[in-house]
């Protein structure tokens, strides 16, 4: 079968191709662009109108991931610095318990202050009188039981002269006035046997002592002792009375000493949890940063 076109015969598979070869090429075309679209182009308009393309370049390592790679590096060391510290203040308890269960000692005249870390929690007598007039509370403080209470802290006059403080014990808020307690002014000369103690390190919740209101919520030895004339030296009285024995002197208002046990806070193995945690966290966060592939660059027009 022909057709006459422009004057002459021609095949219809012929014309066929020659009408709807350009249409289908444009339909291709056109579905290409669909499937793999260019990538977005960003024009800045210029005076004359005319305008320039360029790409931006989307790179992996930033400041921020500069950052990250250090942090789980940093932690790691603290988390180690932790550890050694550990090791340090375990040793340390235990150098303080043996110190504190060796036999007592009498107190020496004077102690020099350069050495009072060597003598700290060890068990010494001393003799002497109490100065009530001078007597100090320490608290509000509780008990095992979480009864609030007062300790009282009262300077001692050895037969030599020399006067130091002493830790006498707890007594409950009921008995803070020592008009409530006459059985505790004791004014013969006694012997105590307790731990000799430094400075207590508070924390940032402990409140300021108050000094004009003989407010103490910390021991302080050194402004202690130096608004009572004493020497720098706080003995703490210990106590191996029953709990029965106990209960009786705190109806009647007797200071009771402290159990023979070493106060040292040791929070080093939390800090370690802590900061291994967050090194290993930080390191997660890091390697995913890592695997995760690169964006390709932007194809941004700019007109100039």
């Amino acid at each position: 079968m022909t057709l006459r076109h422009f004057g002459r015969w021609t095949p219809f598979p012929r014309l066929w191709n020659s009408q709807y070869r350009g249409q289908s090429n444009a339909l291709v075309r056109r579905c290409n662009s669909t499937v793999t679209p260019p990538p977005p182009t960003t024009t800045t308009t210029t005076a004359n109108g005319s305008g320039k393309e360029y790409r931006t370049k989307q790179s992996r390592f930033g400041l921020g991931t500069a950052i990250l790679c250090t942090i789980p590096f940093i932690t790691f060391g603290l988390g180690t610095w932790q550890v050694q510290r550990l090791r340090w203040k375990v040793g340390l308890i235990q150098r303080l318990e043996e110190r504190m269960f060796l036999p007592a000692i009498p107190l020496p005249r004077r102690i020099s202050p350069d050495a009072l870390d060597d003598y700290e929690y060890r068990r010494v007598r001393v003799v002497g009188k109490y100065r009530h007039d001078q007597e100090m509370l320490l608290g509000p403080r509780t008990r095992g039981d979480g009864v609030v209470g007062y300790f009282l802290v009262t300077p001692l006059e050895r037969p030599n002269g020399i006067t130091i403080l002493v830790k006498r014990g707890w007594v409950p808020s009921s008995k803070k006035d020592k008009q409530t307690r006459p059985e505790s002014l004791v004014e013969e000369q006694v012997e105590i046997e307790g731990l000799l103690r430094a400075s207590e390190k508070p924390n940032s919740f402990t409140p300021h002592n108050n000094i004009e209101q003989n407010e103490w919520y910390w021991v302080d030895v050194e402004t202690m002792s130096r608004l009572m004339s004493t020497e720098p030296l706080l003995v703490e009285r210990t106590s191996n009375q029953s709990s029965q024995q106990e209960h009786q002197c705190i109806e009647k208002g007797i200071p009771v000493g402290r159990s023979p046990v070493v106060e040292v806070r040791n929070s080093h193995m939390s800090y370690i949890i802590t900061w291994y945690a967050l090194s290993i966290a930080t390191t997660a966060m890091l390697v995913k940063l890592l695997r995760k592939p690169i964006n390709h660059p932007t194809k941004i027009r700019r007109l100039s």
